[in-house]
């Protein structure tokens, strides 16, 4: 299967980047190079985070480019009114004419939950019964109801995401965290593969890795990337869950320790014969590798690098 995606990871550690004008100049030449999937990520109260509605960003994203899907990634389904929310995504799905994918999750940000007046301790309660809602008016949509199970998907968030089969019993897609390292990866794959053969599930699994090219960036790219993984780790500590490295490798406290230690451990440049190993069996089941887009895009040899990506067999033809 010969597609590629990108994340858009809205974090911003470089305010000279234009997250609705650089970002969107971007990504709409990506397209051009190869790049099949884009996925956009939102947060409603994050201080680093400045895309707030995937779906604003997935109209503008839409109207720039021809045939790329957009993704979103993903709606926390507690925060919405979903009558509501389904007439906007046939809006989405009428101006791309099919070409989205959505994404839906309870959520994780406290402070969103708090923002929306949402009892936080109770995420997951209120997205069971959203998304026996969401379901429900997707089904009767005469405009959603086009899209295959498949074109819907969830994140995995945890080492070993016991309800991950789920996804798959009801045909719908998952997306691997795009900071789950590789070691935990096996995990994952048990938990979505449930009692399924390779070929039931094949194509409704995603794997986003962090591939980089470290050796030609510029110090500036470096720093806003390690940045950027601290940042995350911090995050994910904060729900109790860390997919960014092996358990018990983390034995410092040192701040600048541990970035360096997530920066060698969460970015696979030329990827060791090991790791390739393990991704060529990965490949056999999942539809295409999401590649991570870190808030360097003003650095050219961190573009150039990122575009090449779909036509370098080096890194992506596993």
């Amino acid at each position: 299967m010969n597609k590629t995606g990108l994340f858009v990871i809205p974090i911003k550690f470089d305010n000279k980047v234009s997250t609705y004008n650089d970002y969107i100049d971007f990504l709409s030449e990506a397209e051009n190079y190869g790049y099949s999937h884009f996925y956009i990520g939102e947060h409603l109260t994050d201080k680093r985070e400045d895309i707030q509605s995937s779906i604003v960003f997935a109209a503008a994203l839409l109207s720039r480019t021809k045939k790329a899907t957009v993704c979103l990634s993903v709606l926390p389904l507690p925060h919405y009114e979903i009558k509501l929310l389904i007439k906007q995504l046939e809006d989405l799905y009428r101006l791309g004419k099919g070409r989205i994918k959505i994404g839906f999750s309870s959520g994780a940000l406290k402070s969103d939950a708090e923002y929306m007046d949402i009892n936080h301790d109770k995420r997951v309660e209120i997205f069971k019964e959203k998304l026996t809602q969401f379901e429900s008016q997707i089904e009767n949509s005469e405009i959603l109801n086009q899209l295959p199970k498949s074109s819907f998907f969830s994140t995995l968030l945890s080492t070993y995401p016991l309800s991950a089969s789920l996804l798959t019993d009801k045909g719908y897609s998952a997306v691997s965290s795009n900071f789950t390292h590789n070691s935990y990866l096996k995990n994952h794959i048990k938990c979505i593969k449930g009692n399924k053969s390779i070929n039931e599930i094949k194509s409704k699994w995603h794997i986003a890795l962090n591939l980089v090219n470290k050796n030609s960036i510029s110090n500036e790219s470096k720093l806003i990337i390690k940045e950027s993984l601290f940042y995350i780790f911090q995050k994910l500590n904060n729900f109790k869950t860390n997919l960014m490295v092996p358990e018990n490798k983390l034995l410092t406290i040192n701040e600048e320790d541990i970035k360096e230690t997530l920066f060698n451990e969460c970015i696979y440049t030329e990827l060791p014969n090991e790791v390739k190993e393990k991704i060529n069996f990965y490949k056999k089941i999942v539809g295409y590798p999401i590649v991570n887009l870190f808030d360097c895009i003003l650095d050219n040899n961190y573009i150039n690098y990122i575009l090449s990506i779909p036509g370098n067999e080096k890194i992506i033809n596993y």
